[in-house]
């Protein structure tokens, strides 16, 4: 009975290690911030319907079906480097589109409708249970409140502990399929730390925040946070219970909701001032690094001088 369970302790373990470099593996190979020579560009044919339009014009939420070997059937917003190709479309059309895919950045290269609209309403802004938290997003110049949220070392935190740095927020989860969402928003973040560590030391904090909280635990962060952040004690990854994930995401204004596998999610990116009152939000994935650093270079310059 002994040698049995001795086993199955050690099949377990190899499996557990198994899991972890398989982690690591995809995280690096997603970290890397540049690409050697051309981007190689897989296109992908899927077929959807339009459930929503965004303002910008290059970003709308479609429902579409599942994309073999790439993502499952779910609503997904997909953006268009060309706005003509959005032009005429309306909520309900049942469209045909081509995908364009590289390991940084995917769009959609042609649209074709296919017939009537369903008449399906637009995507509503909802919490990780699919129903409606309740809680107004926060404005700028508003005090973000005292949250509590688990690092990715399992050490339990507080908002408020980084007061008198410059933080900047952002929402991710590790699963993400697309390379110019939760991927992108952690490359730019990973030259956020470099940049910013070598103009402002020991003055600022990035945290990830996970909306995926019953696959993102502490363990998964950790080994995320290893392809990405060059010191952990200034980039903090970070995860939650249902309710804790619901009410932050709520704050800043992120829809996200489980589809079929998946996280239907769109894209926030906050600076808090050192005082705890909310400075800006960047929405969508469109925001640089560049212009990130000179937002909390005034804000810490202004500091400075008061």
């Amino acid at each position: 009975m002994k040698t049995q369970s001795t086993v199955l302790v050690l099949c377990g373990l190899t499996v557990a290690a198994v899991v972890t470099a398989g982690l690591v593996h995809r995280y690096q190979t997603v970290g890397r911030l540049a690409v050697a020579g051309a981007a190689r560009v897989r296109t992908l044919e899927v077929k959807g319907q339009v459930r929503s339009l965004e303002p910008d014009g290059r970003t709308l939420f479609i429902e579409h079906e599942a994309i073999p070997d790439f993502m499952p059937a779910m609503i997904m917003p997909f953006t268009v480097r060309d706005p003509t190709l959005v032009r005429g479309l309306a909520v309900g059309d049942r469209i045909r589109f081509t995908l364009a895919v590289t390991r940084d950045a995917s769009w959609i290269t042609r649209i074709d409708r296919l017939g009537g609209a369903v008449g399906r309403g637009p995507v509503a802004a909802v919490s990780s249970g699919g129903v409606a938290t309740g809680v107004s997003p926060l404005e700028p110049g508003g005090i973000v409140p005292d949250l509590a949220l688990t690092d990715q070392d399992g050490h339990r935190w507080r908002l408020h502990d980084y007061r008198g740095k410059a933080l900047l927020l952002t929402f991710i989860y590790t699963r993400c399929p697309l390379p110019n969402y939760c991927p992108l928003m952690s490359r730019n973040f990973a030259v956020l730390q470099r940049e910013l560590a070598r103009r402002f030391p020991g003055q600022f904090q990035l945290v990830s925040v996970s909306f995926d909280p019953a696959f993102d635990t502490p363990a998964v962060l950790r080994q995320y946070a290893a392809a990405f952040a060059t010191d952990r004690r200034s980039w903090t990854f970070a995860c939650g219970t249902p309710s804790e994930i619901d009410r932050i995401t709520s704050l800043f204004g992120v829809v996200h909701f489980p589809e079929a596998g998946a996280i239907t999610h769109d894209l926030r990116t906050a600076l808090i001032g050192p005082d705890g009152r909310l400075v800006h939000v960047w929405r969508s994935n469109v925001w640089t690094p560049e212009e990130v650093l000179d937002r909390v270079s005034a804000l810490l310059t202004e500091k400075r001088a008061t």
